[in-house]
């Protein structure tokens, strides 16, 4: 099911980071964008603040304050600003846009006061304001103070006479609303935050997709292809569909389910020439005794018949007959027999030559030509030698007889497994083997031959292989000829598999 799958909980790992991520991201976005739309207002209340100051500069020179007043009201109106107050140094309110706060006095705790007040009243010093002191927020509101400077000019007039000691006459305060931008400051979360939402929740819906996608498909495939190779197809293979790691998967599968079945037939075989062993051994027992006296009586009536005898032909198709059923009886025995191997350390060109000098000189193989492709400095072999060449002689009798007309046989040697075995091979030019009889190749009793041969040459080949370890397959395709391969271990008992004898130079 989905909410089992390894897919769904990758799936979930990836949302759940994404999702944190993203959070965290939209977090620090919209502390990035309030302080950012803050800041924006402050500098342009301050520009504001300060436009004001120099716009009003000649009316408080004049000291037209109808004039100031009409400015101050006009201001309050055509923008977002909601009050103008102008503070004397003394912490009066000498204007407002708000007529309630005309008269009034600020505490000297006030920020209008402290952004150039240090000292108390009575002996004051006044310093410079510094940028960040001429904002402050409270609540949702903010202020911004500009002082108003005294100069030369000031002192002459009669409102500013008793104030010549004074560097600043008073402050101009702006005061805005922080209603709307913090409006407009929500409009933004909100959007942010349903953009990120929507982001996770696509997000998702494509990961999980991709994931399911890229995990289930592979997955399928190999829970499918267990199940079959649990059911018994070893012959199943899952599709190979990516070069990553869950391509490497399906090859090694593959692989695997190749080795299972090699080995299933290798079992089967097994089993099969120990079934077959045990009844050509009671079979040819059986059969040995009586087909003993038949031919001795079909001989005798042979050798007293005349040479006129009409009979005399058949008592020879007699005396044939059953001396070719006691040459299956014979080749019934070996392929029961099948001793325990004579080991000893051979080696593996020795075997190829001895193999050749006993056919070579054969009238069936006059227009056969060999070709050797030994590797140099092969290892020895722990084997049995005369079972060994029985098996190159009997793969090479093979050979030629798939080439009547004759050919060239390939004889070869070389290295395989790492070193650790010996691949003897054995390739003729002939017709080939069709592929719907591959299978029964190393079956007991078969033959292509149209019953010329009993049908054990192989099958005794496969048991000699088997008892030496080792392995023996062949490749072959219509019209191409075959080629048989034979696989056995080096040698156990000289280390690095030299002949012995030999040493290092």
């Amino acid at each position: 099911m989905w909410h089992r799958s390894v897919a769904f909980e990758l799936t979930l790992i990836a949302v759940l980071v994404m999702a944190a991520a993203l959070m965290f991201l939209t977090w620090l976005s919209l502390r990035w964008q309030r302080a950012w739309l803050l800041n924006e207002v402050e500098r342009g209340l301050l520009l504001t603040s300060d436009t004001l100051q120099s716009s009003l500069r000649q009316g408080m020179m004049q000291n037209q304050r109808e004039d100031i007043r009409s400015s101050t009201e006009s201001i309050t109106q055509q923008t977002r600003i909601d009050r103008i107050r102008l503070i004397e140094h003394r912490g009066r309110i000498t204007m407002s846009t708000r007529r309630e706060d005309v008269g009034g006095r600020l505490e000297r705790s006030a920020a209008d006061c402290t952004i150039c007040h240090k000292g108390a009243y009575g002996n004051v010093t006044l310093a410079p304001p510094s940028g960040e002191a001429r904002v402050v927020v409270e609540g949702n509101r903010m202020r911004a103070f500009t002082p108003v400077l005294a100069e030369s000019r000031c002192f002459n007039q009669a409102c500013h006479q008793q104030e010549k000691r004074s560097q600043v006459l008073g402050v101009i305060e702006v005061s805005l609303s922080l209603e709307d931008a913090e409006k407009n400051f929500a409009r933004r979360q909100a959007t942010l935050a349903g953009l990120s939402l929507g982001t996770i929740v696509v997000g998702s819906g494509l990961l999980g997709f991709a994931l399911a996608r890229r995990f289930r498909r592979p997955m399928s495939d190999l829970l499918r292809g267990i199940r079959r190779v649990a059911a018994g197809d070893l012959d199943h293979r899952i599709p190979e569909r990516s070069r990553d790691e869950f391509g490497e998967l399906a090859r090694s599968f593959n692989v695997m389910s190749q080795r299972l079945s090699n080995i299933q037939q290798s079992l089967v075989r097994s089993e099969r020439l120990i079934s077959m062993g045990k009844l050509a051994a009671g079979v040819a027992h059986e059969i040995n005794n009586p087909l003993t006296g038949i031919l001795s009586y079909a001989e005798g009536l042979l050798s007293e018949a005349k040479p006129d005898d009409p009979l005399r032909g058949d008592y020879a198709v007699i005396v044939h007959e059953a001396l070719r059923c006691r040459q299956i009886v014979r080749s019934l025995l070996d392929f029961a027999r099948q001793g325990t191997p004579a080991f000893a350390l051979v080696s593996p060109q020795d075997i190829i030559e001895k193999a050749v000098n006993v056919l070579v000189r054969l009238p069936a193989f006059h227009q056969i030509t060999f070709e050797r492709r030994i590797e140099p400095g092969l290892p020895a072999i722990h084997a049995d030698p005369v079972q060994i060449e029985q098996v190159l002689i009997n793969l090479i009798v093979n050979a030629q007889e798939a080439m009547p007309n004759g050919g060239t046989i390939v004889l070869g040697a070389g290295s395989s497994g790492g070193g650790n075995q010996v691949q003897f091979s054995v390739k003729d030019e002939g017709a080939g083997i069709p592929p719907e009889i591959h299978s029964r190749i190393f079956d007991p009793f078969f033959s292509t031959k149209g019953g010329k041969t009993d049908g054990l040459g192989l099958a005794v080949c496969l048991g000699i292989v088997q008892q030496h370890e080792g392995t023996i397959d062949f490749q072959s395709e219509p019209g191409q000829g075959t080629v048989f391969h034979v696989t056995l271990p080096v040698s156990k008992e000289t280390g690095q598999g030299k002949m012995d004898g030999e040493t290092d130079g």
